[in-house]
């Protein structure tokens, strides 16, 4: 298997003025790896702080705060130029909460009170959106993948959930074959031979053989 490195941890700035819940936060980003924390801000004025010197990659941002709107955050950050996203984690659930988020560039929005399942889903939105952010040229089927409803069944007749976390484990592993990807993700070599082709079909993966495995040459896929 070829050395090809990981993408660096995403840089993780909490926003939330309540310890238990940034306490969770920070426990399901550990869990689900590819992260590092930066620390929490519990305010808006110590928000706006953080954001100035440590310039993390996503923000976890609760709306209402002892001094503010987190919201004015995100719009602060949009016109200063910063290269920040957001994923909103707050019990404003008004429609006028959720559209200026949308409309200042948030990944996504999740309304207190949050399952793990959906936190999780909602970082590996965060990722795809920064591996997308990567690359120099963007792909069509990139961009499917970034905004089509998380479960919604591919044209294929794949299961869009799984689509997803193939294609997160791809993006984590550099590189892998039919079986390695099926392990990582809880798949028969088979099935996930079945998302890899799809992969390589739409333009998102690309596959090649190696020749050292001592018998018939193995496929492995790669991410693009």
């Amino acid at each position: 298997m070829s050395g090809v490195s990981s993408p660096p941890p995403l840089r993780v700035l909490i926003v939330e003025d309540d310890p238990q819940i940034a306490a969770l936060h920070w426990r399901l980003l550990e869990r689900a790896g590819g992260f590092t924390v930066l620390g929490q801000a519990e305010s808006l004025r110590v928000a706006r702080a953080m954001l100035r010197t440590l310039h993390p990659d996503l923000l976890l941002l609760d709306v209402h705060l002892p001094d503010g709107r987190g919201l004015d955050l995100l719009r602060e950050a949009r016109m200063s130029g910063a290269r920040v996203d957001a994923v909103l984690v707050t019990a404003a659930s008004d429609a006028p909460s959720v559209q200026d988020a949308l409309l200042h560039g948030a990944a996504d929005y999740l309304v207190k009170p949050v399952t793990p399942e959906r936190f999780t889903l909602a970082l590996e939105r965060a990722r795809e959106r920064a591996a997308l952010w990567a690359q120099g040229d963007v792909r069509q089927g990139h961009l499917d993948a970034l905004f089509a409803p998380p479960s919604a069944p591919d044209a294929s007749g794949l299961d869009g959930d799984t689509l997803r976390r193939v294609r997160a484990a791809l993006r984590d592993l550099g590189e892998a074959s039919a079986a390695e990807l099926g392990t990582r993700v809880g798949l028969s070599r088979v099935t996930a031979w079945r998302y890899l082709e799809h992969l390589v079909e739409t333009g998102e993966a690309s596959v090649g053989t190696d020749a050292r495995t001592g018998g018939r040459p193995a496929k492995r896929y790669r991410r693009v």
